[in-house]
């Protein structure tokens, strides 16, 4: 029973604050950007999944991204994402780049976000994104989903499934994903869109 009453602390709310407390999170604190997208899974273009990459910039042309099904505190982790600069893109090996998508047509229709806190004024928002989405409009991503929530939504259950973006209309997501984030965030993907063409290259 002593075994049984002590590893009961495990789970407790006290025992997790001492943890924080105690521990360092030197990795996750480094994370400093939340950006909101959708993806589809490359072996069955019908699936589609909202996606918020909580990103940290290892280098100039290096990020890292872990991806949650929402910014909730008890959001499921179903994936990472690692994007590179076109200039590190087109250095890859040929056999390589078929596992990376361009963000191009994600950034230009406003399919790709910053998410932004729900007090922050929308003009604020796309200030903010201006330098973003300059730079992610020519990158690349490689991303690689462990829990398949769409079919398994209680335990990452399967193979990891290689992930793609969009890179045309017509393609996805379904309209009602879209009209969901926008009740969420407030922040319209055809209106990002014409935001957009005054400020990025064609």
């Amino acid at each position: 029973m002593e075994h049984e009453s002590t590893q009961s602390l495990y789970h407790s709310i006290p025992y997790q604050a001492a943890g924080a407390a105690m521990m360092s999170f030197k990795p996750i604190n480094a994370i400093h950007q939340h950006l909101c997208a959708f993806h589809n899974y490359s072996h069955d273009r019908s699936r589609h999944v909202e996606a918020h990459h909580y990103c940290q910039h290892r280098l100039h042309d290096f990020h890292q991204c872990v991806i949650y099904d929402s910014d909730k505190e008890d959001a499921r982790l179903i994936g990472i994402e690692y994007i590179v600069s076109e200039k590190m893109f087109t250095s890859l090996p040929e056999e390589e780049k078929k596992y990376w998508h361009s963000h191009k047509y994600e950034v230009e229709s406003g399919l790709l976000q910053l998410a932004t806190k729900p007090l922050v004024p929308g003009a604020a928002a796309d200030l903010a994104e201006g330098p973003a989405m300059l730079e992610l409009q020519k990158s690349y991503g490689k991303t690689i989903h462990t829990w398949a929530i769409d079919k398994n939504p209680e335990l990452p259950l399967g193979p990891p499934s290689l992930m793609i973006s969009y890179t045309g209309d017509g393609q996805g997501p379904p309209k009602d994903l879209l009209r969901q984030r926008v009740m969420k965030w407030g922040q319209d993907t055809a209106t990002k869109k014409e935001i957009r063409k005054g400020y990025l290259p064609a």
